[in-house]
């Protein structure tokens, strides 16, 4: 029987709790305390804030023969650096990937079929997170595009909040539906800077999260969104949002959500610019 340690305590980790039991993988909840040689699993699942990282790794201490599986979603705060890196700079850890897709606590609680994406360039991460997580509840697929499934992740932490945002203002469907497909636009211009597959981001990790996000009233993104409307701020979304248009300037949508999140403008103002900027041709 494999064995998973979940470390963190964030919404996508108790689902996944949920699915490796399903899957009869053996669940381990670690101390913040344990080293991963006191955890001996097979897989260790992390699931923290991206500030947060750094101090997990020095506890945890992964070495050479360690899997770590990123379910955070973000970039660094400081650097701006995709998580993984922060993996492989921090620590001995030679085998990382990622977590993308809508992994929903809400819907696998009521065992709604879900589906998740393993990204990694080391085939064994990919068959080992397979063999862990895949069952009738849950559909797993592989991918070697690391980076291109944490961009994803950490865009779709972005379109999420301005879909949110736009929700919360009342928008009607036609204009979620442009926050939805001027998202994907941005995700598009985003990995022709980068070098990631756009593939990954037409899949479960970026397109495939944003359909949930429209389709789902609880999640996370989109409370993230409706706080936005009720005039709160979030640095981290602000933090977030910075990491992202230092790679890709022409991304409006992350920028209207930076100013918003800031306090440095109001979410019916960045709205009003939006559908008063002349689009031109679609694509």
């Amino acid at each position: 029987m494999m064995r998973a340690a979940l470390l963190g305590t964030g919404e996508r980790l108790r689902a996944l709790d949920l699915l490796l039991q399903a899957a009869g993988t053996m669940v381990l909840r670690p101390t913040a305390e344990d080293s991963a040689d006191q955890i001996a699993a097979d897989l260790l699942f992390v699931d923290v804030a991206p500030s947060a990282l750094r101090g997990l790794l020095n506890a945890l201490q992964p070495g050479p023969r360690d899997t770590v599986v990123l379910s955070s979603r973000g970039l660094d705060d400081t650097t701006g650096r995709r998580l993984s890196e922060l993996v492989e700079e921090h620590s001995a850890c030679l085998r990382v990937g990622a977590l993308a897709g809508p992994l929903l606590y809400t819907e696998i609680q009521r065992q709604a079929p879900s589906a998740v994406l393993i990204a990694s360039p080391y085939d064994a991460v990919s068959r080992a997170v397979h063999t862990a997580l895949r069952s009738p509840a849950c559909q797993v697929y592989r991918s070697n595009d690391l980076t291109g499934a944490e961009l994803s992740g950490a865009l779709v932490e972005v379109l999420c909040a301005a879909l949110g945002a736009a929700r919360g203002l009342g928008a009607g469907v036609g204009l979620q539906a442009l926050a939805v497909s001027r998202g994907i636009a941005e995700g598009g211009a985003l990995f022709q800077r980068v070098g990631g597959n756009p593939r990954t981001f037409a899949g479960l990790a970026g397109v495939g999260e944003l359909v949930a996000a429209a389709s789902v009233q609880d999640h996370p993104g989109l409370r993230r969104g409706l706080a936005l409307a009720r005039g709160e701020r979030d640095p981290a979304l602000v933090s977030l949002c910075d990491a992202l248009l230092r790679r890709e300037r022409e991304l409006p949508i992350t920028r209207a959500v930076r100013e918003v999140a800031s306090g440095e403008g109001s979410a019916e103002h960045v709205l009003r610019e939006l559908l008063e900027q002349d689009p031109g041709s679609e694509f």
